[in-house]
């Protein structure tokens, strides 16, 4: 659903007259972690609570948590807005990123040595099946691509470790919308089958280094999209590359 005055689309949401708390503040940290809301985009009270089907309460409350923790920032007139990215800031988290991600892969690799992970394997695949010249299946693409590495991380079985990278994906994930928005989509994920393969081998860091094959050649794509995007910082001014 998008406003008739917004260059905004609003995500599909699962929408639940009796939405809690809970489960409105965990559909939107899904939907930004999978690049469903873009940087700059206002978040109001009234449209989410027209796409959840909800009253404005736990809308509200959701949009302080993710305030709270600077995932958002809070807005005049509006309840609060995605921030806008600079390349400087990415290229921080990215660093910040693959030191987390890394080591849990390598934790993973310790405790899925030996076993089968054809489950994660059937995530993959589907994004394999996808059409990536349709809209819908981009972002099919991106949703999938979420619940890959966050299969993968999981492997790990430390909750403290996967807060963690839930953090740094909050802040990421809006970033993927510039993938979205392109002409043209380029699929990331060839080096999927090989981290699944070291994993289930035990080779942590045969996959850790498949793994930031796989983030680095993806960021690769946005840093180009940012050199030649309108962007701007806060400040207003053109986002350096």
């Amino acid at each position: 659903m998008a406003t008739k005055s917004s260059k905004y689309e609003m995500p599909p949401l699962k929408a639940s007259p009796s939405s809690t708390i809970e489960h409105v503040y965990a559909e939107l940290k899904n939907a930004l972690m999978a690049g469903e809301f873009s940087p700059g985009q206002p978040m109001r009270l009234k449209e989410l609570a027209v796409a959840f089907g909800t009253s404005h309460m736990p809308i509200r409350e959701s949009l302080n948590r993710l305030s709270g923790i600077d995932i958002l920032e809070r807005a005049p007139r509006q309840s609060a807005r995605v921030p806008m990215i600079t390349a400087e800031g990415l290229r921080d988290l990215l660093e910040v990123r693959l030191l987390n991600e890394r080591q849990a892969i390598v934790w993973g690799a310790k405790k899925s040595a030996g076993k089968s992970l054809n489950y994660i394997r059937e995530i993959n695949d589907k994004m394999d099946l996808l059409n990536l010249e349709k809209n819908a299946d981009v972002k099919k693409y991106l949703k999938l691509n979420q619940l890959f590495h966050f299969a993968v991380y999981n492997l790990s079985q430390n909750k403290v470790l996967m807060n963690t990278i839930e953090a740094h994906w909050l802040q990421a994930g809006p970033v993927l919308s510039l993938r979205r928005k392109e002409p043209k989509f380029v699929p990331g994920h060839h080096n999927h089958r090989e981290i699944i393969d070291q994993l289930e081998k035990g080779n942590g860091l045969a996959a850790a280094d498949a793994l930031e094959r796989n983030i680095m050649e993806a960021h690769e794509q946005i840093f180009a999209i940012l050199d030649k995007s309108d962007l701007k910082d806060r400040a207003g001014n053109r986002v350096p590359a």
